[in-house]
């Protein structure tokens, strides 16, 4: 068999075992007998591995049509609808960009060393900005009517726009270059910088000649330049919180104590360091005053019960999870340290408000609803580290407290006087409970 095989192919002009055989027709390369063997046994190969698929495929066909049959991701369907709830909503998106407009208003924050990871000049701790996000804080401040700071993010969107990006991902963007050309010339024409305008205006007319847009504004944009209109300052927001924020305070010396407290029964057995702020109002943080294992109760306890407040404003940005004494030990542990260490009673009120404060969060009574009936005293226990910012500040007493994990700071309110600010969180998430003393 082999025989024949190799005398056809040599009928046809191939080299066998190297030696040059006459043909009409030569394609110049040659085959010996052993590689003809090799081939053969491959062929053969292929043809066993097709018998043992086909062995296989009988034997489980059973298998897989119940396989087909069956509905199949009804349970990762479940589990991703139920997931759903958990995922970020339109209002964590609206509120993510006030909170970036806060954090740069408040702390004078560069958009440049943003966009590099930087919130300070030294410390870098987070990615490098992409072309979408410097877009979407360009167009919130463009909606804002801020054209500075919107052109400052446009730019930088601008710089980014291609950045490891190739063109199939490009093709598929919400957004195009010429979106971005079009926000750039509505955010210089805001600034009156009508030639710059035109500059991005022209490019855009050439990417899109009947851009209908763009072909009304230019005319308008040669007169503007020509007669250019008195410009409106954007209005300045978060101005009392850049104020406190940014101011150094210095602590007073004198007269105030730091010493351990140890007045109950309770508190001769294990007493607590007291560090006075201020004497009138009274005001004196608690250092250790709850364990890591009490807070973590307290945690996981609010986690579920987490939510917005609908009287607070978007200067308030936080969640709030109420917690009763009867439901849980360590709220009932709490509310009697508490009574024990200030001497307020409860008065009835036996629920801790547990707040997580996310990105810029901070709480500003100046943008927030008062309430009907004032605090006779407050007691807010740090159960988290802020990274940066989150200082609770009271500007009358010229007094700034840092939060400090376990601590506990309390003052008295007994005029109605007191009033506290807390700056925006730069940096990390911060918890607190908080108690009111009526």
């Amino acid at each position: 068999m082999l025989f024949l095989f190799v005398v056809v192919t040599a009928c046809f002009g191939f080299l066998v075992k190297g030696e040059p055989l006459s043909a009409t027709e030569s394609y110049d390369f040659a085959i010996s007998s052993e590689s003809q063997l090799s081939l053969l046994k491959l062929k053969e190969t292929h043809v066993n591995n097709l018998q043992s698929y086909k062995k296989v495929l009988k034997k489980h066909l059973q298998k897989i049509r119940r396989l087909l049959k069956k509905d199949l991701g009804l349970e990762q369907i479940a589990v991703s609808q139920k997931l759903l709830t958990q995922q970020p909503t339109s209002v964590d998106f609206e509120e993510s960009m006030g909170a970036m407009h806060r954090l740069q208003t408040v702390y004078n924050l560069d958009s440049y060393a943003m966009t590099e990871g930087f919130i300070d000049a030294k410390d870098r701790n987070i990615k490098n900005w992409s072309a979408d996000e410097c877009l979407m804080l360009g167009l919130m401040y463009l909606f804002l009517k801020d054209y500075n700071q919107s052109e400052n993010w446009l730019e930088l969107a601008l710089y980014h726009y291609d950045d490891n990006l190739s063109p199939e991902v490009l093709k598929i963007k919400l957004w195009n270059y010429p979106n971005l050309l079009e926000s750039l010339v509505e955010a210089n024409k805001g600034l009156g910088r009508y030639l710059e305008a035109k500059k991005y205006a022209n490019e855009l007319l050439s990417i899109n000649p009947n851009h209908t847009y763009m072909l009304t504004q230019l005319p308008k944009l040669k007169h503007l330049q020509s007669n250019p209109i008195k410009l409106t300052k954007p209005k300045k927001v978060f101005q009392l919180q850049k104020e406190i924020c940014s101011k150094r305070y210095r602590r007073k010396s004198g007269v105030l104590v730091c010493r351990y407290v140890d007045w109950t029964q309770f508190l001769k057995l294990a007493p607590l360091k007291m560090e006075e702020l201020s004497m009138k109002p009274h005001i004196s943080i608690f250092y250790g005053f709850l364990g890591q294992k009490d807070i973590e109760v307290l945690k996981n306890a609010s986690r579920p019960k987490l939510q917005r407040v609908k009287h607070l404003s978007g200067n308030c940005s936080c969640k709030i999870g109420n917690l009763s004494s009867s439901s849980h030990d360590v709220v009932r542990k709490v509310n009697e340290l508490i009574l024990d260490i200030t001497g307020f009673p409860s008065k009835g009120n036996q629920m801790l408000e547990v707040i997580n404060y996310g990105i810029a969060g901070n709480y500003n009574p100046e943008d927030t609803a008062k309430p009907k009936i004032h605090n006779k005293a407050n007691a807010f226990i740090f159960l988290e580290n802020a990274g940066k910012g989150g200082e609770i500040v009271f500007p009358s007493r010229h007094l700034k407290v840092r939060p400090r994990k376990g601590s506990m700071l309390f003052w008295e309110n007994l005029k109605n006087s007191v009033i506290y600010h807390q700056c925006p969180i730069l940096k990390g998430n911060m918890w607190v409970a908080n108690k009111v003393l009526n």
